[in-house]
């Protein structure tokens, strides 16, 4: 087992979900000073600022997270409470695999790709704020193509979006 790459979610690609929890969460205590504790703004601040505490642990937890890809497969080492054990799928276990984009323009200019590979050992996510996100993504194909696993025709468009050559079948 030869490796390929060892990947992480860099900081530099993560620090604005970073700033954005920080502030909404500083801007909802910022006014919850300023309402009764007992009104129905002071509850829906405070449930608010809860959905950016959640957006702050969860790109925490994304900073920790590794990922190593060989010749036999990928493993995830995951941080914190949610993602602490190791996750491995090797690509003769390989069942499916799904190339999503999500853009955040209505052109579609700009946006994210996640990719999910499932297997015998369960389901393995990454999205391409990952380092070598395109080098996953290529020997996950691979290993599609090698065992004749059927694709939808979405994510050999993405496929083909993200590598810049057709990929097709």
């Amino acid at each position: 087992m030869v490796v390929i790459s060892r990947m992480y979610y860099p900081m530099a690609r993560l620090w604005p979900d970073l700033l954005r929890a920080g502030l909404g969460v500083l801007f909802c205590l910022a006014l919850m000073l300023f309402t009764a504790p007992v009104s129905v703004i002071f509850t829906i601040l405070c449930g608010v600022s809860l959905i950016f505490l959640w957006l702050a642990l969860h790109t925490v937890l994304r900073l920790q997270t590794k990922f190593e890809l060989d010749t036999e497969g990928v493993s995830r080492q995951g941080a914190g409470w949610f993602g602490g054990r190791l996750r491995r799928l090797n690509w003769d276990g390989l069942r499916g695999m799904t190339l999503r984009y999500y853009s955040t323009r209505r052109d579609g200019s700009q946006g994210w790709m996640t990719i999910t590979m499932q297997g015998d050992g369960g389901t393995l996510r990454a999205d391409s704020d990952l380092e070598d996100f395109t080098l996953l993504v290529e020997q996950a194909l691979a290993a599609a193509a090698r065992l004749n696993l059927t694709l939808d025709d979405r994510s050999l468009s993405n496929a083909s979006r993200l590598l810049g050559r057709d990929i097709s079948r």
